[in-house]
């Protein structure tokens, strides 16, 4: 992930109504969570990948969860941003590919928002998921779905069904940081659902913008093993 994430907003920003279908997409997101994680006012989250560019898109959990003082903002840079639209929240900067830096089972629940189709191929994928379960007890993370028919982060249509097309197309272009596979996997649910071991499966659900297996967004779901 870049330093300045600025570069997953840019898309989104010049394209007329995607503030709105955003915000729509997100709020769906977040009803999922509520309902399926069932946070309390004692309930500790840890916001992992949180944005340090603060705009109407990012930080949506920062922005909607009643209870701020219990999350805890995991970031790459220093949070100046986060950290002044979202006082409340604690703030803690991270290192990509390295442990996260807290005891096991810190918190009840380590979240994201389209953080991990940007950490890699399936060995970091798996080392990203797997760590974010060893500091919390349970899991809600939210990622693109490649099926969806607009590309999230270029905004392109339907290209991004073939991806190996999708990044020849780009790369080159302003678009280039998007050609990289390091910098931009395409998830499906199928993919997510074979890349865990059937001991630990989650729980895979379509949302965001609902339209079945085309839906805007995949969400990885475990809940808490133990009483929050």
């Amino acid at each position: 992930m870049p330093a300045d994430d600025a570069v997953y907003y840019e898309a989104t920003e010049k394209v007329p109504r995607a503030t709105s279908v955003l915000a729509y997409a997100r709020t769906q997101m977040f009803r999922l969570f509520m309902a399926q994680m069932q946070p309390t006012a004692q309930t500790t989250i840890l916001d992992i990948g949180a944005s340090e560019h603060e705009t109407g898109e990012a930080n949506f959990l920062e922005k909607m969860y009643p209870y701020k003082r219990n999350i805890t903002c995991a970031g790459i840079g220093d949070g100046a941003e986060l950290r002044a639209a979202n006082p409340d929240v604690n703030y803690v900067s991270i290192k990509p590919h390295e442990p996260l830096p807290f005891p096991d089972k810190s918190f009840d629940i380590a979240y994201s928002n389209a953080v991990l189709e940007h950490v890699g191929g399936p060995e970091q994928r798996r080392f990203f998921l797997l760590d974010a379960l060893r500091v919390a007890r349970g899991l809600y993370m939210t990622v693109p779905n490649r099926w969806f028919p607009v590309e999230h982060h270029t905004a392109l249509p339907v290209l991004h069904f073939l991806p190996p097309l999708f990044r020849w197309v780009l790369r080159g272009t302003k678009r280039d940081h998007w050609s990289r596979r390091e910098n931009l996997e395409f998830l499906s649910a199928s993919l997510l659902r074979s890349e865990w071991a059937a001991s630990m499966a989650p729980d895979i659900r379509y949302t965001g913008i609902a339209c079945g297996p085309f839906s805007s967004n995949i969400a990885i779901i475990l809940r808490p093993r133990d009483p929050m």
